[in-house]
This record gives C-alpha cells, sequence and structure tokens, in this order.
C-alpha cells in the first residue's frame, strides 16, 4: 500500500473508529502514521478504496482535478473520428468505483462503491461542470452494487434528458450505444483498438466473429475487405442491433451471415474454416474459487476457436476475466493449441484501448488481455 496500491482488505483491518455507514476513512499504519484518505465501504471485502496519500479531502474540487487530467489524457489517445471513448477509468485515473463512458452527447457512470455513491452529488457537479453540453445517466444494473448495499437495478438521470440510445462514432463508424437496458454502459470501447486491427487483417478473409454482441468486429471487418463475415450470437435482440450498425454505415450485407446460437455448441459442429477469427466471450469467471472450471471452459472455447482457423489464418482471443490474469490466459492457450495440435504463433499481446489506463500499483485494473495469433497448421 505504501507503493500506492489503493485497495484495503478488511482482513488488514486491526482496529475502526466511528460511524459504520461513513463515506470516507482516514487510514494510518500500526505505527500511527497516516497514510491517506479513501472510500470507505462496511459491507465489502474492499474495506477501504483509497484515494491518495497527498489527499485531505474528497469534494467537488478533488473530483474537477481528478476529471481534468482524465480529460487531458482522452484529448491525447482518442483517435480522430471518435466520439465514444472511455471517459473515466476507475482505478486507472484515481476514482476507485467510478467509470464514465462518452456516447456523443451522452455519459454514461457506473458508481460501485458505497463510499463514492454517497459522495456522488459533488463527483457529478463536477463532471457536469466539465462537459455542460453532456446529459449524464447513472447505470446501476452492475452486480458488485449489490455486494456494496446499493440500489442495483435500472437507470437514473442525473442531468439532461438521455435517450435511449446514443449516437456516436468511432473511427469514422457510426454506432449506437444502449443507454437504457444495455450491457455494461451500453458498448464496448474497451475492444476498439482490436476492432481496428481486424480492419487491417480482414481484406480478403472470411471471418468469423464468435460472441459478436453488436457485430462492432464485423463492421470493422468489412470495411477493411472481408470476403464474408460470420457472426455467432445468442440473442436475437443483439442481431438486430447488429444489422443496424451495417445500415447505418451502408455497408453491403450480402456477405453477412447472422447464427442465433449457443458458441460452444456451434463450434462442436461447424466445419467451416475461417482466416480470421474473433474470439470475445463474456466473463466466465467471476469468482476466486471458480478459476479452475473457468480455466477449463477458456481452454475448451480456445481448442475449437483455433481447429475454426484455416492454416494461416489469424486469431484474436480475450479474456475479460479480472480473476484470470495475464499469464495464466497464456498457459490456458498453449493448453488449448497442445489439445487442438496445431502450431500456433504468438504475433501480440491485446489489451484494452489505452483511454482505459491502468494504474502501475494496480494490476487488477488490467482486466482485459488476449492475444493475436497464427495458426501455421497441424502439429509436425
Amino acid at each position: 500500500m505504501r507503493d500506492g496500491h489503493p485497495w484495503i482488505f478488511s482482513g488488514a483491518i486491526a482496529r475502526q473508529e466511528g460511524p459504520g455507514d461513513a463515506p470516507l476513512a482516514r487510514v494510518f499504519d500500526a505505527g500511527g502514521k497516516a497514510l491517506g484518505l479513501g472510500l470507505h465501504s462496511s459491507r465489502s471485502q474492499i474495506r477501504v478504496r483509497m484515494l491518495g496519500a497527498s489527499v485531505d479531502s474528497a469534494g467537488r474540487g478533488f473530483f474537477a482535478g481528478r476529471l481534468a487530467e482524465a480529460l487531458a489524457l482522452r484529448r491525447a489517445v482518442v483517435p480522430s473520428g471518435t466520439t465514444g471513448y472511455r471517459l473515466l477509468n476507475a482505478e486507472g485515473d484515481g476514482v476507485p468505483g467510478w467509470t464514465v463512458d462518452r456516447f456523443g452527447d451522452v455519459l454514461v457512470s457506473q458508481i460501485t462503491a458505497f463510499g463514492l455513491e454517497a459522495l456522488r452529488g459533488d463527483a457529478y457537479a463536477a463532471l457536469a461542470e466539465a462537459l455542460p453540453e453532456c446529459s449524464i445517466v447513472q447505470a446501476n444494473d452492475v452486480p458488485v452494487r449489490r455486494a456494496e448495499g446499493l440500489a442495483h437495478e435500472g437507470e437514473e438521470v442525473i442531468a439532461g434528458e438521455p435517450p435511449g440510445e446514443a449516437r456516436f462514432t468511432e473511427s469514422g463508424l457510426a454506432f449506437t450505444a444502449e443507454v437504457t437496458g444495455g450491457q455494461k454502459t451500453g458498448f464496448y470501447c474497451d475492444q476498439r483498438e482490436n476492432r481496428r486491427r481486424v480492419e487491417r487483417l480482414a481484406a480478403g478473409r472470411t471471418v468469423l466473429d464468435l460472441f459478436a454482441h453488436t457485430a462492432a468486429f464485423g463492421v470493422y471487418a468489412l470495411r477493411g475487405g472481408a470476403t464474408r463475415v460470420t457472426h455467432v450470437e445468442s440473442s436475437v435482440r443483439l442481431h438486430d442491433r447488429g444489422r443496424q450498425h451495417y445500415a447505418d454505415n451502408g455497408l453491403d450485407t450480402a456477405p453477412v451471415d447472422w447464427v442465433k446460437a449457443n458458441v460452444f455448441e456451434d463450434l462442436r459442429e461447424r466445419k467451416e474454416t475461417y482466416g480470421l477469427v474473433i474470439c470475445d466471450p463474456p466473463p466466465l469467471v467471476r469468482k476466486r474459487p471458480d478459476l479452475a472450471s473457468a480455466a477449463r471452459a477458456y481452454k475448451d472455447l480456445n481448442r475449437l476457436a483455433l481447429a475454426r482457423a484455416e492454416p494461416g489464418g489469424f486469431l484474436l482471443t480475450f479474456s475479460c476475466s479480472g480473476a484470470v490474469d495475464s499469464k495464466l490466459f497464456r498457459q490456458i492457450f498453449f493448453a488449448a493449441a497442445a489439445e487442438a495440435g496445431l502450431r500456433v504463433s504468438l504475433l501480440e499481446p491485446l489489451a484494452a484501448a489505452p483511454d482505459h489506463p491502468v494504474a502501475i500499483t494496480h494490476p487488477q485494473g488490467e482486466y482485459l488481455k488476449g492475444w493475436l495469433a497464427m495458426v501455421r497448421g497441424p502439429m509436425i
């Protein structure tokens, strides 16, 4: 913690004074030396989320300062033609428990810490002052809010009149985010740079998009010159939104296929091979006690996905499970390739886009990890 890790677990606390529902806690070491100020939660295993050793208060000025830093970073790293991006990334931007995605003139916020929820008046006042042209909505449908004892259903309008769908651009392409009822904050901004990779690799190739969600990978692939794109997704509603994304970008959907299926079941039956396979599943594990079974699921999934790449074909494979770190994911991928009997070359590690910064002192913030790989052919 002296090196800057922001989390203090309940088991590390020797003594606590003051009301249990206090939003903030001052932290001292065993010798009585002050270590800083943090967000407090009496119900969470993470009892305190530190704001910094030199932070004395957490009012509107504190939030304004952190937002100013965050905005400066986004001006530097968000590419042109992009109005949808992660504006604030929790611990990565020095505000644990708070993420904000921007979709055009709509800000979708998630607060996942009890202490921050109690201070949200000052937080949102600073956000509204920094971006007065934007509407703000808070999305509460986050499982961790239940663990924090917070409301965990629906959305709350904080400022303005946000629409149910927010239109925005990404790398010059048009998309919509589901402000009401969508997954996460309505769109997966973290995969932007990996979608750009897909566009560069897609020319002249057939593409298999697994866990396709709203087809953003496919839209990039088709713009990049893919000869055919096959989306596998279990939700008809997401298929419909994906079709709309193709239409909004004026793309010919004749070479686009839609398969409503469980991805595991589909891969066990599918025989075709493809020049480019994208495997981006939802979290397969949320708690460490479930890690062993999830590792087996990731291995089976990657073994099946590797078998669908033609010799010389590419695979982009991901895990967004925080409990699966980069080292373990590489080990899982190796085991999958060995079981598939394929020669596989690792070309590039993959991560979230740079508008999702990770504090160097907080490795748990590196939730999205993956590999760009080439399938060379059968094992020799």
